[in-house]
């Protein structure tokens, strides 16, 4: 128990490392600031010439105690140490500094007794305050640590005598007097380490998605929140998205959104395209959360990457554009329409060895196409609220037209535009605004607001997926893929290429760290598939 049990590592032994040295730092500078003042206002009062009463063993003992800790504190900082080591830290420190105390207060003067008492209480509560462990390692080490100061009360301390009392019975008074204030700090200690370890096991539980845990909070939309989680059994990081209910289609029916909610996401978790975000997960929590898990991106979105670095050279959109196509030709060879194709749902990173890696993101509001369904299923299917974003919508959206997969095709005619130009499609003072254009007004050619030169294909394939009648846009995404794929381009946007783009542009993103390390820092979590096997 004392090596590496019981501490609380939720949150993995890098917290129970910052926490040792936040006990550390805080108790070593309280006690040095203490000796430095009591011993600076003597120097003040006496003069030099009281500087030899000074150095006494009180006085030593109490400086190495008080180094103990900062001993302590400097080691949690210089590197990552394993859950095992931890252990040894927490438990070896807090008895060397109840050993210090003790030899402080190893003389006949009972003051230093209760100096030390006062001193090894404040330790073990300061302990107890910051090292999120079990009750029980905290009452174990507390005893450990309090060991040595109740045998110097009983070796060392002679009572004075007091007339009507035998010798022997006021030096036991002084160690039962020692003894009870023992008693007191240890018993607190624990039950304050045991409240601690309870609320933070009740936080845990509620931070908890089905096998998931929620870590950090990493966006927060219209629909609801996305948090960074982690699997509670793998390594597999992960992304959750907490869904609001309200959101998920108009009308008083609880009942049918959930089911649509239920449809949609199993229809989603069937997509098979590597440039599709892959869902893990989903379901309802108790309070009626919806939630999806979906694999998390270490990447960044089309929207940040032109608004920090520019448009696009044309032979790197159309190797972003292909792997779009990728991803809806998949889903909508399923009858999935995306509905929301935007830069900010395009996500582009380094998957393995692969560069400008693309993943489509937020399939989980797909609708279905309407064709061929029964009337139960357009139920499910239908929506009385026009979905998507204004700047990249397709105009039957805009008119409530029936619509179809090619809906998507004009969104991504929106995205190449915006990759090519830096600019919007139609830019207005509101949404009602661009909607109109979107309806009405014909789009200038890409290469007439770019200053990167174009291909005339190119041109003229982005305005083609910009017609306003869906008749006269490619018949579909793999039709597209294949135009875009014939476009001939003097600089090939290779492998080296990318490569070398996110090493000079996003060197944090352009490194991966080893699944090795990603094992090795897991030793700190609870072994829970025994556990569970055990229950």
């Amino acid at each position: 128990m004392l090596i590496g049990a019981g501490f609380d590592t939720w949150a993995g032994s890098s917290f129970v490392q910052a926490r040792l040295a936040l006990l550390g730092k805080t108790v070593f500078l309280l006690a040095f600031g203490f000796f430095s003042v009591m011993n600076g206002l003597l120097l003040v009062g006496g003069g030099m010439r009281v500087l030899p009463l000074l150095v006494t063993q009180a006085s030593v003992m109490h400086f190495l105690s008080a180094s103990v800790m900062g001993i302590l504190w400097a080691i949690a900082r210089v590197r990552p140490w394993s859950l095992r080591t931890l252990g040894m830290l927490d438990a070896g420190s807090l008895l060397l500094a109840g050993v210090g105390l003790a030899l402080m207060a190893a003389q006949p003067d009972e003051k230093q007794l209760m100096a030390g008492l006062f001193a090894l209480t404040v330790t073990m509560m300061a302990r107890a305050v910051l090292i999120p462990s079990t009750a029980a390692r905290t009452f174990c080490l507390s005893w450990i640590a309090s060991a040595p100061l109740l045998a110097v009360s009983f070796v060392f301390h002679q009572p004075a005598a007091v007339p009507g009392f035998a010798f022997g019975f006021l030096k036991l008074l002084i160690s039962v007097n020692a003894l009870l204030w023992l008693i007191i700090a240890v018993t607190l200690s624990t039950v304050t380490s045991r409240t601690i370890y309870g609320l933070r096991q009740q936080v845990k539980e509620a931070s908890e998605i089905g096998q998931y845990t929620l870590e950090e909070k990493i966006g927060r939309g219209g629909m609801g929140e996305v948090w960074r989680a982690r699997h509670r059994m793998l390594i597999r990081p992960a992304a959750v998205k907490l869904v609001n209910a309200r959101e998920l289609g108009s009308g008083g029916e609880p009942e049918l959104r959930l089911r649509r909610f239920e449809r949609e996401a199993r229809a989603t978790a069937g997509l098979r395209s590597p440039h599709t975000v892959e869902l893990y997960d989903f379901g309802i929590t108790d309070d009626g959360t919806l939630y999806y898990v979906m694999e998390l991106l270490e990447g960044m979105d089309l929207d940040t990457l032109i608004d920090r670095f520019g448009p696009v050279p044309a032979e790197r959109a159309i190797h972003l554009l292909l792997q779009v196509c990728a991803s809806l030709d998949d889903a909508h060879q399923n009858g999935l329409v995306h509905r929301d194709i935007k830069p900010a749902n395009i996500v582009v990173s380094r998957v393995g060895a692969e560069w400008d890696f693309v993943k489509v993101l937020d399939f989980g509001l797909v609708k279905l196409e309407t064709a061929g369904q029964s009337d139960e299923s357009l139920r499910l299917t239908a929506d009385s609220h026009v979905s998507g974003t204004p700047a990249f919508i397709a105009p039957e959206v805009v008119l409530g037209d029936p619509t179809d997969h090619r809906l998507d095709l004009y969104s991504l005619g929106c995205v190449a535009y915006w990759l090519v130009t830096g600019k919007l499609l139609f830019e207005g003072p509101g949404a009602v605004k661009v909607m109109f254009d979107h309806v009405n007004t014909p789009p200038s050619l890409p290469s007439s607001r770019s200053e990167l030169p174009i291909p005339p294909e190119f041109d003229a394939l982005i305005l083609e997926c910009l017609e306003k009648d869906p008749n006269k846009r490619p018949a579909s995404a793999a039709a597209l893929q294949l135009r875009l794929q014939a476009i001939a381009s003097a600089a090939p946007w290779t492998r080296e290429r990318a490569e070398h783009w996110w090493s000079l542009n996003a060197p944090e993103m352009s490194s991966t760290r080893p699944v090795a390390d990603v094992v090795l820092s897991q030793e700190a979590r609870p072994l829970r598939v025994i556990r569970q096997a055990r229950k």
